[in-house]
């Protein structure tokens, strides 16, 4: 990871501004930058996976996860670059419904025994009986490895 970048992650974890979500989002794409051989693809789910969660997650609080996206486009750039395709995503699909389902498929497709109508309702669960979203992800990874094949 560069120089650049780890100062920039140094310092959006500095601001108030930028939510728990947001910045654990820049920092997952901006690290995986810096590997070169690919390891990163060892983790305990696949990209495609962890993506699709973090789009269900962003999707339960769009507009205020897009204003935070903004504001690392704008103030922090050099960290913003990894992550602009994960933005551009998220800010593209104005018909979200589209994007939820066909992030609830990818991991239902992980995940054993489990159908896109569980992972649903498991994000909005979660995402609701959590302080913020971040600590929802968190619970939602707890029950997404009870099912990982």
């Amino acid at each position: 990871m560069s120089e650049k970048i780890f100062d920039e992650l140094q310092k959006l974890y500095d601001n108030s501004k930028v939510g728990a979500l947001v910045q654990e989002i820049c920092e997952y794409y901006a690290t995986r930058v810096g590997y070169e051989d690919s390891s990163y693809e060892e983790e305990i789910e696949p990209h495609e996976t962890v993506e699709a969660v973090y789009l269900l997650f962003c999707l339960q609080s769009r507009e205020q996860i897009l204003d935070e996206f903004a504001l690392v486009r704008k103030k922090y750039p050099t960290l913003y670059e990894p992550v602009s395709g994960f933005h551009n995503t998220l800010l593209v699909n104005m018909d979200y419904l589209g994007l939820e389902n066909a992030c609830a498929i990818k991991i239902a497709g992980y995940a054993k025994d489990t159908t896109e109508k569980e992972v649903l309702s498991h994000v909005e669960s979660t995402a609701r009986s959590s302080e913020n979203l971040s600590e929802g992800l968190d619970k939602f990874y707890s029950w997404l490895h009870t099912r990982s094949r």
